[in-house]
């Protein structure tokens, strides 16, 4: 027989069950009606820090740097915190697989930017087989449209900036054109796509290619001069100016034209000045959205207390991670059964008219952009340009 005090126990007992099990049915509804906190995305930078191109890279992560911090600053609760991780690479194309890999290992790199053309394509079985979409920020050109899925490219397109130099050795009414390429893929392209250029204007063009750690030029140089060169092209990094130094010193007072890398660090040291009055294809503020242009400089100066030493890279960095960013803060629209790799591959497709501060700029079906086109610069002094005035 149970008693009706034991009744009454066994009921509080219940109610109060029922009392708990209602409140945390309530939190548990209201915790799933909260807004999630969306997954943070980690992006890789490689690209040379310290080495033969240093302006290369170091602008372009500092940029890449500023772009995140700015997008991070003022990002919706909705949309996910970005990482930036950096590699310096060295300049060596041989150290982007083990780089590549660390960043892999160590953060889950989903998205990676590349500042050079031979680490790009030394990556593609990996990127490839991992599904990390990777963005080269500093060159476009036909042999980067020929890689996989994965790999697009924001930038210049290497053969007409290297048309620009031809353009205006035609125009200057050279002859016989001799110099000398660093050979690694861009180079390589620059110059080729140069001596096929005035090829076709019947210029005699023999450009020498030469390892990037060359000195001492003075044998090709002697040969040039018996042959009557009356230009000559320097298509490389700051190992050239030695080469620059030596014609002047054996009296070859000839136009001297050069590629996109003429103001990088060490390059007028080596040349002891004679790289003064070389005429090369470079990009400014001047010559893409001014406005957009002038600001991201003048914010990269509060930042890090200079602007960086050779704007374009850092400029086309820039431009080149925000569209990234523009993607990524809509993550949260992603079909759930759509993979990231593959909805951020699409979405870089739809790329149209970015107002970027280098230019509108599109990205095309075969990964490669649009929109940034190089002008003719004159080296005025060590870190100083004028656009050629025709």
């Amino acid at each position: 027989m149970v008693n009706a005090k034991t009744t009454n126990g066994r009921l509080r007992v219940a109610r109060s069950l029922c009392a708990l099990s209602l409140v945390a049915g309530i939190a548990l509804l209201l915790a799933s009606c909260q807004p999630k906190e969306p997954r943070a995305i980690a992006i890789g930078f490689i690209g040379p820090l310290s080495g033969n191109a240093e302006d290369l890279g170091s602008g372009p992560a500092k940029a890449m740097e500023l772009a995140v911090k700015e997008y991070n600053a003022s990002r919706q609760e909705h949309q996910p915190r970005v990482s930036l991780h950096v590699r310096d690479d060295k300049w060596d194309g041989s150290n982007a697989l083990p780089l590549y890999r660390d960043l892999r290992d160590a953060h889950g790199i989903e998205l990676l930017f590349m500042s050079h053309t031979d680490g790009t394509i030394a990556l593609q079985d990996d990127v490839q087989r991992d599904k990390v979409v990777l963005v080269n920020s500093l060159n476009n050109d036909a042999l980067l449209a020929s890689m996989n899925e994965y790999t697009f490219t924001v930038g210049k397109k290497t053969e007409e900036a290297a048309q620009v130099v031809a353009g205006r050795a035609i125009e200057l009414g050279r002859k016989t054109v001799r110099g000398f390429h660093v050979t690694n893929k861009f180079m390589s392209i620059f110059a080729d796509t140069f001596t096929d250029q005035a090829a076709k204007y019947g210029l005699d063009v023999e450009v020498v290619p030469v390892d990037i750690g060359k000195t001492d030029y003075r044998e090709e140089l002697a040969r040039f001069q018996d042959q009557s060169c009356d230009a000559l092209v320097f298509f490389g990094y700051k190992n050239l100016g030695f080469a620059m130094k030596q014609a002047k010193e054996m009296g070859l007072e000839v136009p001297f034209l050069g590629s996109t890398t003429m103001l990088g660090d060490g390059f007028y040291e080596n040349s002891e000045g004679a790289l003064e009055g070389t005429e090369f294809s470079y990009f400014t503020e001047n010559d893409g959205n001014y406005v957009l242009a002038r600001n991201f400089l003048e914010r990269y100066e509060r930042a890090y207390g200079h602007e960086p030493f050779s704007v374009w890279p850092a400029m086309q960095a820039y431009d080149a991670m925000n569209i990234a960013l523009g993607i990524l803060k809509n993550a949260s629209q992603r079909p759930e059964k759509t993979e990231f790799s593959r909805w951020l591959r699409n979405e870089l497709h739809k790329v149209r008219f970015y107002q970027g501060v280098c230019g509108n700029l599109a990205i095309l079906d075969d990964g490669t952009s649009r929109g940034i086109y190089f002008s003719l610069y004159e080296v005025r002094g060590h870190g100083k340009v004028d656009k050629v005035k025709r």
